[in-house]
């Protein structure tokens, strides 16, 4: 039996085998529980599109509600620590949460959605890029408000060879978490299949912790042919770190990033970077083209007094407009009816761009990005991109690579 199904039981045989009227059920919160990092290093990804999934309740809130119903919602603290994670996941589930929101990594963010998959509940990450944070890895009722992570380094292999006329690679794979490997696979296909063969001229691997690169950038320099880009597959700090170093090196190729890298919080790690790019979801700089980010982030800013330092942020409300949406067209909170509706979704225009899901996939795979790159010290739009190389399920679960 469905234990979401089961707890309702258990609650009518406590009020003496009486259910609730229809009336009295309506007045009942909807409630959604965020079992994020609060501190710890994942702080940084998990606070901003938190903030902005608050913004959106906020906003339902007063315009009367979801089903004429208010929402509720909690958040406990998994201080970037997986065993915390299952723990605070598991005590929200306990609640009777309609709706569990986890941390914005697959490795840290699973350990919590596991315990709502087990119960039947609609479980979401803020913005896990690895597809494991699905069907296929945590299990049916597991959503990423995020596109995967092969599709981000599909794009900018993509964007790398088709507008900026480059021809040879180098890849640099941080090996500490999923998301890292799965952009690098993605990167990798797109690269070759778009530039050619033998077109990737060297790889090597660091961990985000390593306090030098050293040993790897002696072995880009050695290269007969410098590359004419860098990819590193990567996020902060450790990323930091390695572009600068890289820099100071005297490697001055464009650097080709994944979206882990983006947003002005840790230029001041590398004063002066130039040909540095990544694929983003918007700009925070006022440079966005499209009027919907405009008034996401005029929506932030009335909620919080202040602007979002993550351009992830706009995962956060895209994520709780995905899921009322299905709430509302589903009329009713109940898990089994509302994956159903997201399950038919098919280029729904939400804020963060089109979504679509699927009962095998629970991650975008193909929603537009709009292309980053650094210059005077802060990230500035460049244009709109969408891949035209959409990753198959053996490139999104690496199978053979």
């Amino acid at each position: 039996m469905n234990l979401n199904k089961l707890t309702k039981i258990v609650a009518v045989a406590a009020l003496g085998g009486v259910p609730l009227t229809g009336a009295q059920a309506q007045e009942d919160p909807i409630k959604i529980g965020f079992a994020i990092a609060q501190s710890g290093w994942l702080s940084n990804y998990d606070l901003s599109p938190y903030r902005a999934a608050v913004a959106k309740i906020d906003q339902i809130n007063a315009s009367g509600g979801l089903l004429g119903r208010q929402i509720e919602y909690t958040v406990g603290d998994t201080k970037t620590e997986q065993e915390r994670a299952a723990a605070v996941g598991a005590q929200m589930v306990s609640t009777g949460v309609d709706l569990l929101v986890v941390s914005c990594d697959y490795d840290f963010g699973a350990p919590a959605a596991l315990a709502a998959n087990s119960a039947g509940i609609i479980t979401m990450s803020l913005c896990a890029a690895d597809p494991k944070m699905g069907v296929q890895g945590v299990g049916p009722y597991a959503f990423s408000g995020n596109s995967a992570a092969q599709s981000e380094g599909i794009a900018i292999a993509e964007y790398g060879v088709k507008k900026m006329g480059l021809k040879t690679a180098y890849v640099l794979e941080d090996t500490t978490i999923e998301y890292n490997k799965s952009n690098c696979a993605g990167f990798r296909h797109a690269w070759k299949e778009t530039a050619g063969e033998g077109s990737i001229v060297g790889e090597d691997s660091f961990r985000n912790e390593d306090p030098s690169i050293a040993a790897q950038i002696t072995r880009i320099k050695s290269l007969d042919v410098a590359p004419d880009a860098i990819h590193i597959c990567s996020f902060t700090p450790g990323g930091a770190s390695a572009v600068r170093q890289l820099r100071a090196a005297g490697i001055d190729a464009p650097i080709l990033a994944s979206t882990a890298m983006v947003d002005n919080y840790w230029l001041n790690a590398v004063p002066g970077l130039k040909d540095f790019y990544v694929p983003g979801f918007m700009s925070l700089y006022g440079d966005d083209p499209r009027p919907e980010m405009a008034e996401f982030l005029a929506a932030f800013n009335e909620r919080w007094g202040e602007g979002p330092v993550s351009s992830y942020s706009v995962l956060g409300y895209t994520l709780i407009e995905s899921w009322a949406h299905a709430v509302e067209q589903a009329e009713t909170a109940d898990a089994d009816e509302v994956l159903s509706v997201m399950n038919s979704y098919v280029d729904e225009p939400f804020t963060a761009g089109l979504t679509s899901f699927s009962d095998q996939l629970h991650i975008q795979t193909n929603r537009p990005w709009l292309i980053m790159k650094v210059e005077d010290d802060t990230f500035k739009a460049v244009e709109i991109f969408r891949n035209t190389i959409t990753p198959d399920m053996r490139l999104l679960f690496r199978v053979g690579q």
